[in-house]
């Protein structure tokens, strides 16, 4: 199959050359509340939480909404915790950028908020200081980004860019029946596959074999594997690199359909469905030019190495993929509760988000399927063709109309190819 060879660019960033994306998206997927951090509106007089000693009738914007066993502890003003000191740092930085937004200096707005992201992502990252963390970063995200939709220029964009839906967003619970003929039949199928991750197979995994193989699961499947095509060869090479099981590129499929610019209903974006402040932690950057959360290679990185840090802390690629989904806080707690480091166990105990109890198996049946194409049907799909491209960094911004004419190519091509640009 003849692969097309085209041009792509990034604002002020760099040109890429060939058959694909411009560098520059930005994020995994947690459930997350707007709380405490809101706009302008309802703000607190300038400077009520910079002081070293706030006062008891102005609790924390930290402490908001903080679970009963950490509220009190979070309350304490002088509990000089390196957690605490931590909360009260960003915090400052926060209130500091409110004030800024309000006088109308948009860029030094920007700079507290981004201060105020660092700070808690420099704090404990597990144990009970770890969930205030993994909760107030979570908050702190969404209220700076409903500053940005109101005005500093980082937020959603009108009319370009279009997002898609997440395909997880679009998963039935997995309630639809199972065929019981077909247990034997994938359990001797397995026998024969070799896999890098461990393929468990059991009734939920073969209800949602069930459920792909029908018409409405097939195809939010067939679209992923036909899309999947742009960026095999790349996330291959990047997991290889980073030493990640080949399976778990199905996580982008379950995921985001190997769409660049999905978009989940609690704002995790791209196409390995970062939030803001997790894609930060891994080097992604948002501005008002760009999202990297967006770029399909530096996601993908970001993707790898986060995998790879969740299975140095658990030891196990499930509980890593379950902590990918809902935050390795939580799969802590799980542990904790349960006493087992099992994600099976634990979604019999009924104690992971729903969407992550539903999560290892949805992955599971789709490596299953894609192992055994011509079992499943699957085998005369017609694979996109893999993007060929490189990377021309620039020294100044470069507007898209001139790229497209000295590539000859269309703009709305070279925007196709760049998904990370929101301009």
């Amino acid at each position: 199959m003849q692969t097309r060879r085209t041009v792509a660019v990034w604002l002020a960033a760099s040109l890429i050359l060939g058959a694909v994306f411009l560098a520059g998206c930005a994020g995994t997927k947690q459930s997350a509340k707007r709380m405490s951090f809101t706009p302008p509106a309802a703000a607190s007089p300038d400077g009520a939480f910079l002081t070293s000693s706030p006062p008891p009738s102005e609790p924390s914007l930290f402490a908001h909404e903080a679970p009963e066993f950490l509220a009190e502890s979070l309350q304490a003003p002088a509990a000089a915790s390196a957690a605490g000191a931590t909360l009260r740092r960003a915090e400052a930085r926060y209130q500091a950028g409110r004030r800024l937004f309000r006088a109308g200096q948009m860029e030094e707005a920007r700079k507290e908020f981004d201060q105020a992201i660092d700070i808690m992502l420099s704090g404990p990252a597990s144990g009970a200081d770890g969930q205030a963390r993994e909760k107030k970063l979570t908050e702190l995200a969404e209220a700076i980004h409903q500053y940005d939709v109101s005005g500093l220029g980082a937020g959603e964009p009108e009319g370009e860019p279009v997002f898609e839906k997440a395909p997880l967003d679009e998963m039935p619970e997995p309630t639809f029946p199972m065929d019981p003929k077909i247990r034997n039949q994938v359990a001797e199928e397995l026998k024969a596959t070799s896999s890098q991750l461990p393929l468990t197979l059991n009734d939920d995994v073969l209800r949602y074999i069930n459920y792909f193989s029908s018409t409405r699961g097939r195809k939010i499947l067939v679209n992923g594997l036909r899309r999947a095509g742009r960026y095999r060869p790349m996330i291959q090479r990047i997991f290889d690199e980073e030493g990640i099981p080949q399976e778990l590129i199905h996580l982008a499929q379950a995921e985001s359909g190997f769409a660049p610019r999905a978009v989940s209903r609690v704002k995790a974006t791209g196409m390995w469905q970062f939030m803001l402040w997790r894609g930060q932690e891994y080097g992604l950057v948002r501005t008002k030019e760009k999202d990297d959360r967006l770029d399909p290679e530096k996601a993908t990185r970001a993707a790898a190495r986060h995998l790879r840090d969740l299975y140095t802390q658990f030891g196990d690629w499930h509980l890593a993929m379950a902590a990918y989904n809902c935050g390795p806080v939580n799969v802590e707690k799980a542990v904790l509760r349960t006493g087992y480091a099992d994600v099976w166990e634990m979604r019999r105990r009924n104690v992971l988000p729903k969407e992550t109890s539903n999560y290892l198996p949805i992955i599971l049946a789709m490596v299953i399927m894609a192992k055994s194409p011509a079992h499943y049907g699957l085998d005369q799909i017609e694979i996109d063709p893999p993007l060929e491209y490189s990377t021309v960094e620039l020294d100044a911004p470069l507007h898209l109309n001139l790229v497209a004419d000295i590539t000859e190519r269309p703009v709305s091509e070279i925007r196709e190819l760049n998904p990370a640009l929101l301009t």
